[in-house]
């Protein structure tokens, strides 16, 4: 960061007292002190996923006050279990966010399995109450801002309808990889699938403001209270992030742990602790509810599907820098197909009674 920006900020923010926090993958951070308070300050980073971030108004003031609005709504929902300040100013020669000091983030690594289990119970337990918080905006899908319309879903149309041709998609992508790969042919996971769209097109009907991005450095600990930071929120049907959580920590982290993303975490290492947490949140959130298990662990199946064709898209693309941060060389790519074509089998047969 470049020393004489970092003091304009702090200049214009009127806080005191930087100490660096941590390079996340936009933005740096800082703790600092304003009228007594410990607050983050956040600045865009120059250069992200190996290529320069050029500014753009309307996409950071979306993506902030997505933020914003996605605090306020978790605090409605479970008071403190996001940062209860917050604001930024955007503009093209000085950009940051600034925000309450919600904790350590939390470590893996040296955490007992009931230690996992009672952080991811309280996170299902927010995750489940803000899905309930009502929304305003309209749209659907991720978040954009306008001067004409402010902050709303980049698509139209109603939910129903738009899960229908989703879940479309999702057996259309099944059917596509097991042409390309026969390896992913099997006897159970149509089965499954059929399962999971059926059910959600019968169950779906509210839109919530949900968060994609629920990797461990985005989970502070302040007083054994969980604190969910730096969100990647969007208008969707509930159940679909409470499954995109348990892909992530019984799934995704693990099979991308060795790429430069997520090297750092050494996910590797800690298996028990990323699937305690899968355990304590399916428990928050579905509250002993098997009907509602039964849902998450279905659009669980969509996201580990998609994680699949996710990886065979990069495949048929030239891999660029980014990718390979985000996902390592081509090799890489197709080795981790396999391992998923496998994940997605086991767990398919694990949801057919």
């Amino acid at each position: 960061m470049n020393k004489a920006r970092l003091k304009r900020v702090l200049q214009h923010a009127d806080v005191s007292d930087p100490a660096f926090l941590g390079s996340g993958a936009w933005h740096d951070a800082w703790k600092v002190v304003k009228e007594n308070r410990e607050l983050v300050l956040r600045i865009p980073k120059d250069i992200a996923y190996g290529k320069s971030i050029s500014f753009n108004e309307e996409e950071l003031t979306a993506e902030y006050a997505a933020t914003k609005l996605y605090y306020q709504s978790v605090n409605q929902a479970v008071n403190g279990a996001a940062p209860d300040f917050y604001e930024f100013y955007v503009s093209a020669d000085l950009t940051y966010t600034l925000e309450s000091y919600g904790g350590e983030q939390i470590d893996l690594h040296t955490m007992t399995k009931e230690q996992v289990l009672q952080i991811g119970k309280q996170i299902g337990g927010i995750y489940r109450k803000t899905d309930q918080v009502s929304q305003e905006i309209s749209g659907l899908g991720y978040l954009t801002w306008t001067e004409e319309k402010g902050l709303h879903g980049v698509l139209e149309g109603e939910l129903h309808a738009f899960i229908q041709e989703e879940s479309a998609e999702h057996i259309a992508d099944y059917e596509t990889l097991c042409t390309v790969y026969p390896q992913f042919q099997d006897e159970k996971v149509p089965q499954a699938l059929i399962a999971a769209t059926e059910l959600r097109n019968q169950q779906v009907v509210n839109i919530s403001l949900v968060n994609q991005d629920a990797s461990p450095e985005n989970i502070l600990l302040r007083d054994d209270q969980v604190c969910l930071i730096d969100p990647y929120p969007s208008l969707y049907a509930p159940r679909g992030m409470a499954g995109n959580f348990m892909n992530l920590y019984e799934t995704f982290f693990l099979v991308l742990s060795q790429t430069e993303r997520y090297k750092k975490h050494r996910f590797d290492l800690c298996e028990q602790q990323l699937k305690g947490m899968a355990e304590g949140f399916l428990a928050g959130y579905s509250e002993g509810n098997k009907a509602v298990i039964r849902e998450v662990r279905g659009e669980q199946l969509l996201q580990l599907l998609e994680t699949a064709f996710i990886h065979h898209q990069l495949l048929l693309k030239d891999i660029t820098p980014e990718d390979i941060i985000r996902y390592g060389d081509r090799q890489a790519i197709e080795a981790r197909l396999f391992v998923l074509c496998e994940e997605l089998k086991r767990f398919a047969a694990s949801q057919i009674k």
